[in-house]
């Protein structure tokens, strides 16, 4: 199998913003940021069921990034299962990650968040009242029963989605993968989907405000069972899957 390091995949410079990206952006964050409050107040107080929530945000992500100037393709939709528990596991790019998940993701999912997101007004509460997964990554007695029951609920026929490296990219290239997400995925056992974002780095790069126009593509694979072998073995063919969807959809 291909080592990790041996197929990182090159990205494109990342141009200047311009004034119509500034502009875009700067009504999406003014305009955008109150309604998003708004509607997560409002979910929060009358409650919607799983399919109505999947199309709300399918509907404000492709909303969102239409607005700021970015098109958006999916690829792959039809190689995921419509049943079973799945592991998704994406690719960190940019902060435009989260938009272009909610805009393409077929099935309902739940994930894990941090400290930091716990503590966000308003998104904090509605992630822990809509079955979001709470995990403090410096309290192992915590951190380890959280991820088994949200292993549990993917055995039981849910869907996770999990970021394997952990933290957004400085550069667009792929980080190391991190155990903690396939420790979930053996206490499952249950199959890895990748989302292989490509572009994200381009249109909005890790510290900049500013989201730059253009496009962005989304890739499902097929799903991934555990090889033979230990859970490093996963890794590299985690690694490797998204190396090589990065190089075969990579934006000319």
């Amino acid at each position: 199998m291909m080592r990790p390091d041996a197929s990182r995949a090159e990205t494109s410079p990342v141009a200047r913003p311009g004034l119509v990206d500034i502009l875009r952006t700067g009504l999406v964050v003014v305009g955008g940021a109150p309604l998003l409050a708004a509607s997560l107040a409002s979910e929060l107080r009358w409650p919607v069921d799983e399919a109505s929530r999947l199309a709300k945000a399918q509907h404000l992500g492709r909303r969102a990034l239409s607005l700021l100037g970015v098109e958006l393709e999916c690829l792959g939709v039809e190689r995921i299962p419509r049943e079973g528990g799945l592991v998704f596991m994406w690719n960190q790019e940019s902060h435009l990650d989260h938009l272009v998940l909610a805009a393409v993701m077929p099935r309902p999912v739940f994930s894990l968040y941090n400290n930091e997101v716990r503590r966000v007004p308003v998104y904090g509460e509605y992630l822990r009242r809509t079955g979001h997964v709470w995990v403090d990554r410096n309290d192992e007695s915590q951190w380890r029963p959280a991820v088994a029951a949200a292993a549990a609920r993917v055995s039981a026929g849910e869907c996770v989605l999990v970021s394997p490296e952990g933290t957004r990219s400085p550069d667009g290239k792929l980080l190391p993968m991190k155990r903690g997400a396939f420790l979930l995925a053996e206490a499952a056992d249950r199959p890895i989907v990748l989302v292989t974002l490509i572009g994200g780095h381009q249109r909005l790069p890790r510290g900049a405000a500013v989201v730059r126009r253009g496009r962005l593509r989304a890739v499902f694979s097929d799903p991934i069972p555990r090889p033979q072998g230990d859970l490093e073995e996963w890794k590299l063919a985690v690694t490797h899957g998204f190396d090589e969807c990065k190089h075969r959809y990579a934006m000319q």
